[in-house]
């Protein structure tokens, strides 16, 4: 069987997904769609706390989920994550416009009459269950009279235990069962004080639904949100926080998701699934019109490693005995992790696509579908995105610690370097004056900032974007070190 260079590169190119906040569309075609091990757990309808990084698809499976093809595709493909037609999915809140669901303004006007969070999300749970009888009549007319809903529970503690039971048990009798979604909470509101107690009331409502037999929320949730005490400070968080489901991304995975994707791509599909079947005897499985890898490409590290040989070579080197330069198998996936071991697929995928469009537009003749140095450029760009996403959108306090860093320092170093830096241009005064300032949106200070340099550090270090050495000394991966422009000896060239 013949490999087509081209049509391979090609389908790289208009394949590779990028996971991002979808909205009630998905925006991606379901062929395009793979559930690692850990997330088809996490999409089970009896996980409730989901809790991912950015880019790890959080905002991704709460469109795909709702979306019928892209769960019937999940069902047949993938049925480790238990989402059979009996399963019911409902959008309880996001960043999505929608009639159905409260809107960060609604919730901001509720708020503002005092009505309790708690009853909110009590409120979204009538709604979504479809109450009938009392409050079906208390509510009457607009679909978006949520201070109506939001009173009648208030107002009707025992009327609202009693048509939950009666849904539950209704429900059951049907074999079915009702799964309410939950994402972007850090859009609850506009300032972290009003987030707070939106977030911590949505959680304990979450624990409340357990007691039911058929109806889950299922809450996508950040890391940082899951260890702020004002939020997981309620009776019984444990209870909650030792079944949260994580949604990571191995290195077999991602490579699994690119040959998921390659495998359904236009161009190169039908090429790059004959290739797999004839050279390793790895064929594909269709379902409808699209197809699944199999299980040993999913789960076999070696092979995958083969396959991206024929994809990428052998080494990172115009040598293929060069191998002190790194297999690009490891290479690439080494170089996108964060001081946490996390790949985004997100930071994965643009790597791929770029090293594509590179090896398209720089080294056509090139013999393989991806040169090495256009991974390495492809590296550069992903790094670009990584900090854009996770650093400059959710932690802009980030970036007010690495400006003076930049092209100044070379890592590893110690952590007096760093801090000797930062003491020169009072990054602390500036950190603690943004944290002061009461028009500032809604964007997490580092939470020890009142230990001083020694504690924002730590920060850095929980988030991922640093990580410290056995013997003390600070390292910065490279998915940040690059667009952060920081120096490291042998490593990729930091962009300036």
């Amino acid at each position: 069987m013949n490999f087509d260079v081209k049509k391979i590169r090609s389908g790289i190119r208009e394949s590779v997904p990028s996971i991002d906040r979808a909205g009630l569309d998905v925006g991606q075609n379901e062929a395009y769609t793979y559930v690692p091990p850990s997330h088809a757990k996490a999409l089970d309808p009896d996980s409730s706390l989901i809790e991912g990084i950015r880019g790890a698809g959080k905002s991704f499976w709460w469109s795909a989920l709702a979306s019928e093809t892209h769960k019937g595709f999940i069902s047949a493909a993938f049925p480790d994550a238990h989402l059979s037609d009996s399963v019911a999915i409902a959008h309880g809140f996001g960043d999505a416009l929608s009639a159905s669901i409260p809107s960060k303004d609604v919730i901001a006007s509720l708020v503002a009459k005092k009505l309790p969070p708690r009853a909110l999300w009590r409120a979204v749970l009538a709604e979504m269950a479809g109450f009938s009888g009392d409050y079906k009549v208390s509510v009457a007319g607009s679909k978006s009279n949520w201070e109506g809903k939001v009173r009648w529970v208030v107002d009707n503690p025992e009327g609202f235990d009693e048509q939950l039971r009666e849904v539950d048990s209704a429900l059951e009798k049907k074999g079915r069962h009702l799964v309410i979604l939950f994402d972007a909470l850090d859009r609850l509101a506009d300032t972290w004080e009003e987030i707070r107690p939106l977030a911590r009331s949505l959680l304990q409502v979450g624990l409340d639904v357990r007691a039911t037999r058929r109806i889950r929320f299922k809450m996508f949730v950040r890391p940082d949100m899951l260890e702020d005490r004002e939020i997981i400070g309620f009776p019984d968080a444990s209870k909650l926080l030792a079944r949260r489901t994580a949604l990571n991304w191995r290195r077999v995975d991602l490579y699994a998701l690119l040959f998921q994707c390659v495998g359904n791509s236009p161009s190169g599909g039908a090429n790059f699934r004959s290739f797999v079947k004839e050279k390793f005897d790895s064929p594909y499985k269709k379902i409808g019109r699209f197809w699944a890898i199999s299980h040993e490409l999913r789960a076999d590290e070696s092979l995958q490693e083969k396959l991206f040989i024929a994809i990428a070579g052998k080494a990172m080197s115009a040598s293929p005995t060069g191998q002190k330069r790194g297999k690009p198998y490891s290479w690439l996936v080494n170089h996108l992790q964060d001081g946490r071991d996390q790949v985004s697929p997100r930071s994965f995928s643009e790597a791929l696509r770029q090293a594509a469009e590179g090896t398209k537009n720089e080294f056509p003749a090139h013999r393989l579908p991806l040169h090495f140095t256009a991974i390495q450029v492809g590296v550069q760009a992903a790094s670009q995105v990584r900090v854009d996403e996770l650093v400059k959108e959710d932690y802009p306090w980030v970036d007010t610690l690495m400006r003076p860093l930049k092209g100044v320092l070379t890592v590893p170093c110690t952590s007096r370097d760093i801090n000797a830096i930062w003491k020169k241009s009072k990054v602390l005064s500036e950190l603690q004056s943004s944290a002061e300032d009461p028009s500032a949106l809604v964007k997490l200070p580092p939470q020890r900032l009142d230990e001083g340099h020694e504690g924002v550090l730590a920060d850095l270090e929980g988030l991922g974007v640093v990580q410290r050495l056995t013997d003390g000394r600070i390292q910065m991966p490279d998915v940040y070190r690059i667009a952060f422009g920081l120096g490291r000896r042998g490593g990729v060239k930091p962009l300036k």
